[in-house]
């Protein structure tokens, strides 16, 4: 019987872990999509709110003539910049840009390195924000994640073209999204147990999260070239028992994030094999204790019954 219901249980245990790690996977998968959805639908709201149009033209007028500290300029400041810091709280951002056709970034709600430089020519150019600008003139463009100095953190640039009624082309609006929103979602790792992480990888086999495992900070830094994260990278969904980063057997369930238009990025959602299949080797266990001592008990019984069997029939034979 121990056999049997050992072959019978295990797979069911095996696979209820299996399935809740892709139920897991599968959750955070559509988290993480509907994020960058929403921050699309944001920063093209954003675009093409009247404020925005109004006050990007006036502010880039006002700086071509004489700059920051012009009289002008801080009588534009004064009636738009607090408007639009209403929305750079509203929408949760670390700041707000508005940039001019020639790439004067001519306006920001927060004063930090990038304000007042070209994005055409200046040294950013080369950069994140420089180059969401370029595509941010043609169409909605999200960068990588990329470090902030300012907020002390990692960020993604977002931009947006801005055309005022006539369909003319003003400049664009940019905006930092700050990463602690997907690092949120990351951190949330309820029913994964003691050795259960989350974690994502981009194209360039880097992570883009934090590793739960590791003190230092991996994002950008930690390179992960597993198997999993091959197969996932070639567009694979699926759950394997495969060696982690930390060259530890894991079930791993792992898939490619759709949808993210701008980025590559790969989800993985692993758990220590050890803890995983823990119910079965529990089961395994159990089955071979009840089974032993059950065979002691037959043992000893036997033992005991033949020994008596054997004394009568002793007494019986005739002398």
């Amino acid at each position: 019987m121990g056999p049997l219901t050992y072959r019978a249980l295990s797979p069911a245990i095996r696979n209820m872990a299996i399935n809740h790690l892709i139920s897991v996977r599968e959750i955070k998968k559509m988290q993480i999509q509907n994020f960058f959805h929403e921050r699309y639908g944001d920063i093209n709201v954003l675009s093409k709110n009247p404020l925005v149009v109004q006050s990007l033209p006036r502010f880039s007028n006002a700086f071509r003539a004489g700059g920051f500290e012009d009289s002008s300029y801080k009588q534009v400041d004064t009636y738009y910049g607090p408007l639009l810091e209403h929305f750079l709280r509203q929408y949760g951002y670390n700041n707000m840009f508005l940039v001019d056709t020639d790439g004067n970034i001519c306006f920001g709600v927060k004063r930090d390195e990038y304000i007042g430089t070209n994005l055409k020519t200046g040294e950013y150019s080369s950069f994140s924000i420089g180059e969401v600008f370029k595509e941010g003139l043609n169409n909605i463009k999200f960068s990588d994640l990329t470090w902030c100095e300012e907020a002390k953190d990692f960020i993604f640039m977002a931009a947006a073209p801005v055309y005022d009624l006539t369909n003319k082309l003003l400049g664009t609006v940019i905006v930092e999204v700050p990463y602690s929103r997907i690092d949120i979602i990351l951190a949330q790792r309820d029913g994964l147990g003691d050795t259960g992480e989350i974690y994502i990888v981009g194209e360039d086999h880097f992570m883009r999260s934090k590793s739960r495992f590791i003190s230092q900070n991996t994002i950008l830094k930690l390179e992960i070239n597993t198997e999993a994260t091959r197969d996932a990278l070639r567009g694979n969904t699926d759950v394997n028992v495969v060696k982690d980063y930390r060259n530890i057997p894991v079930l791993s369930a792992y898939t490619s994030l759709e949808n993210l238009r701008d980025v590559t990025w790969v989800l993985l959602v692993e758990i220590d094999v050890k803890e995983a299949f823990y119910p079965v080797l529990i089961l395994k266990t159990n089955l071979i204790i009840i089974s032993t001592v059950i065979s002691v008990i037959t043992a000893v019984y036997l033992y005991f019954t033949l020994r008596r069997r054997y004394s009568a029939n002793t007494h019986l034979e005739p002398s």
